[in-house]
Parts: C-alpha cells; structure tokens; sequence
C-alpha cells in the first residue's frame, strides 16, 4: 500500500533527516553568538567538534558547515573541563583507573591490590545509588503525609550524593529539585536555548520516542480513513513545530483528499511561554505541502470555537469532514512541562464532538501518552509514593535510554538534551501537583465513553523497525487485553503507550 511505504519510509532510518526539516532553517543567527569576540572565553572552552558524533551522524545531519560546527562545539562544552570538576568531586565519581599507576613487574599481589582497589570504588558508587534510592523512597512518603520539613531535610541530603553527569538514577534526581532553587536560569539552560532549533532535529531524529508515537498514530489514522470521505480533519491537541504531519501530507496528496489542521489554542500565559509559535509552524506545513499540490489549511482555535463551527457545518448540511482527534501528550522532543487533566480534558470533549457530528463514520482519537501511567491511580489507596516511585522508574528509564544515543564520551552533549527537553519534566513540586489532580478525575478513555480501535500487525511491525528493535533494548508489544493500545518500552519498562478510540 502506498500510504503505508510513506509512513514508513519517513521513520524507518534512525539518522535520516525529514525533508520538513529544510523548512526550519530560520533563526540559525542566534547560534552566531556562542562564538562572539566578547564571549568570556573562561566561560566556554570549545574542543573538536568531530568527537561529538560518530561518522554516520555527521554525514547524515543536513544542517551548514558552520551551523553545525557551532552546534557540535558548543554541545561539547569543554569536555576536558567538565572531567577535571568530575575529578575533584571525589567521592562523586568512581576511581580514575588513569591514576593507578602499573610497572611491568608488578607483582601478583600488587595486581590484586589495583583490582581490590577498583572493586572497593565500584562497591562505593553502589553504595551510594543505594543510599540515594532509599532517600528518594524516603522523600516520596514524607511528601506523602505532609511533613515539608523532613522532605527539605531529605533534598539536602539527597544534592550531596548525586553527580549531574554521573548514572541515570542521579541525573534524574539532580533535574527533579533543581526547580526547588529556581535554578530556570541557570547558565546551561540560557546557552542550551541559543541552539535549540538544531538540537530537537538531533533529538527527535536520534531519539526514537516521538517517532515511535508519531508513526503508530498516523498509520492508525490512514488505515481508518473513510474512502469516501473528502475532508480529513484533525484536531491537534499541541501542534508544536508541526513535525508529525508531513507524512501525513504526501498520503493525502496521493489520495487527493482535502486535509485540515487545527491546532488547538492555548491560552495567552502559555503561547507566551510555548517555544514553537503557530504562525511559523503554519508557514512550515504549507510550504511543506505546496509541491504535493495538497489542498492543506492549518488553523488554530479554542475548543469552544471549534465545537460551534462544527454545530453551524452539521445544520447547514455542508460537505462531511471525518475527523480526527490527537492527543501528544508529555514527549521528551516537546520540551515543556504539560498537565494531564489538560489533556483528559481534551479527550472528552473529543468524545463529545465526535458523537455530536457523526454521521455514516465514526471518527477517531489517537493519543500517545509519554507518562509512566496505568490505571493504578483509579484505586482509592493510590499513595503518592507510589506515584512518585512509578515516574521516577518511567525517568530513569527514559534518561537511562538517552544514553544508549549519547554515551559517555558525549557527557556535555547529553546534558544539553536533558537540559532543555528532558528537565521540564522532571519536578518534584509539578509531581506532586499532578498527582493530587489525577485522583480525583478518571484517567480512563473507556470510561470517558470510547471504544477502542485494534491496532493492525502491519502498524507494529513498522514501529519494531523504526525503534530498531532487533539490536537495542528498546520493545514494542500490543496490549494483550488491550488491542487498541501499543506500548513502547526499554528493558520491561513501558516509557510510552499510543492507543486509538473510536
């Protein structure tokens, strides 16, 4: 089927940059500025940017010589630095093996003194993770029953064992209380927001997340299209940069359908705030679809304006519209902290309109869920523990993944994606939050009134290929009892679920 070589071909190489992308070169001046004459050159120290990709991603990568130059070096951020501070941290970091100094004719004793010695550091960063790990568990109760104190008493305790840079345990608990000083602008974060365009095409490109959830849902959407249908509409819960629909624009060129994007609004405290503003993201698609010469219109409205066009369109017997609504919800590539009763919100007045619009089709509801949830929570005795325990899993999981993209000797490299699309989301103070709102709402689509759609064999053998299944830990399975819902996971631990609803 054609449609499904489209789909398929925009994810199936994981260093292959969407043609979208030649779309977004606007804004590249900011990167100008990390080498600027009155940088404080003690501030920045930039070494060879050929070490911060292997040779694959270098060819790969579309962007200008010098764009990427300025990227890579800065991504690579005094490496040499970095590992002098990891030095003098000392109990932070393991021995340095570099240090222990071996002569030919060293003795078997001697010999087993250096492995003694390696041995006691491995057992002591061990001992640490452990320690650090009954802190947290420890920090999850004392939130639980309110004592404010104790829990500031465990955060000190905690930001003295962790290394930013050290295993994926620590790297999620340095973002998770990082927010507690207001640390929003923090040197790294203000220099990581100066390459920001080029560092998401590496993450989302790189990083199989978003293009797992992405595929899963388009190729649900083309499979269910009505033949007969001449307008497709989708709904987008959070358009962003618009990097989910280009596939979606050639099917529907070679289908000769009419396809419509709507963006929902957000309201003016959160455009403010949102990176990705919707006129460039409009611009983006149109220009992206003009070749396919698809008839595209992108729009954006508040749900509310949505909901009485679409009263005003059903009493004056226009042509129908199959639409479709997408959830994307809580994915690294996004960038932001988003809350979910948001986006349940969303799903029910998605379930509302289609029922309200339908006629000869049903519509459909596509949402992918970036958030370590299951049903747990609806139980009455779900602690806070237990979801502070659940998503801190999900994290480490995710950060712990992050590392099979950007090794060690990428440290600053992988720093820089945590910082700007992975820390977002990791709060102490937003968990909290979160969960107290989800207790008291149903997390549920069945039980927001939608029937779930089966997910087709062909749709998760795509999705295999495109996480590269075959040589890294990363799985994707369908639900058993579930067939509406496939789930994406890294060693056992579901770190994103993509289910359809009709």
């Amino acid at each position: 089927m054609i449609q499904s070589e489209i789909l398929h071909n925009s994810w199936s190489s994981t260093n292959q940059i969407h043609p979208f992308y030649e779309y977004q070169n606007h804004g590249v001046s900011n990167y100008s500025s990390l080498n600027s004459k009155d940088q404080d050159s003690s501030e920045i120290s930039f070494s060879d940017f050929t070490s911060l990709f292997s040779d694959d991603v270098l060819t790969d990568l579309p962007m200008d010589d010098m764009e990427f130059v300025d990227v890579s070096r800065w991504l690579n951020d005094s490496e040499s630095e970095g590992n002098e501070n990891m030095k003098k941290d000392g109990d932070s970091c393991s021995p340095e093996l570099s240090s222990i100094s071996i002569d030919t004719s060293t003795t078997i004793q001697s010999r087993n003194d250096v492995v003694s010695h390696v041995l006691q550091g491995n057992s002591r960063e061990m001992d640490n993770q452990m320690r650090i790990h009954h802190l947290l568990s420890v920090y999850g109760e004392a939130m639980e029953n309110g004592h404010k104190e104790l829990a500031e008493v465990i955060i000190r305790s905690i930001k003295g064992k962790i290394n930013p840079l050290g295993e994926s345990l620590e790297c999620v608990a340095s973002n998770l209380f990082q927010q507690t000083e207001e640390d929003q602008g923090s040197y790294l974060r203000q220099e990581s927001n100066k390459i920001i365009e080029a560092a998401f095409k590496a993450l989302y490109q790189i990083f199989p997340l978003g293009k797992f959830a992405h595929l899963a849902a388009n190729s649900a959407i083309v499979e269910a299209m009505p033949d007969d249908a001449q307008i497709i509409h989708i709904v987008d819960y959070d358009m962003g940069k618009g990097i989910q629909w280009p596939p979606i624009i050639e099917v529907m060129s070679q289908k000769r359908k009419i396809l419509r994007l709507t963006s929902i609004k957000k309201t003016e405290e959160e455009s403010t705030s949102d990176h990705w503003r919707f006129e460039e993201t409009k611009r983006r698609l149109l220009d992206y679809a003009n070749p396919f010469g698809l008839t595209l219109l992108v729009e954006e409205m508040t749900f509310e304006e949505l909901a009485s066009e679409l009263r005003r369109m059903k009493k004056r017997g226009k042509r129908s519209e199959w639409l479709v609504f997408n959830c994307m919800f809580q994915f690294p590539h996004m960038g932001k902290r988003m809350r979910r009763i948001d986006a349940l919100e969303f799903l029910k007045l998605a379930k509302e309109l289609l029922l309200a619009n339908s006629s000869t089709h049903r519509g459909l509801v596509t949402f992918g869920d970036g958030e370590a949830m299951d049903n747990s929570h609806q139980n009455t005795n779900y602690t806070f523990s237990s979801y502070f325990n659940k998503n801190f899993i999900h994290y480490q999981s995710i950060f712990e993944s992050l590392e099979l993209y950007f090794p060690s000797h990428l440290a600053q490299a992988r720093l820089a994606m945590e910082s700007l699309f992975l820390a977002p989301q990791v709060c102490s103070f937003s968990w909290f939050q979160n969960w107290e709102e989800m207790t008291s709402v149903s997390d549920s689509c069945s039980e927001i009134g939608l029937q779930g759609m089966r997910i087709s064999k062909e749709n998760l053998l795509q999705a295999k290929e495109v996480v590269n299944e075959r040589e890294t830990p990363f799985k994707v399975r369908i639900e058993e009892e579930r067939q509406h819902e496939m789930v994406l996971e890294w060693k056992g631990i579901s770190v994103v679920r993509v289910s359809t609803w009709m």
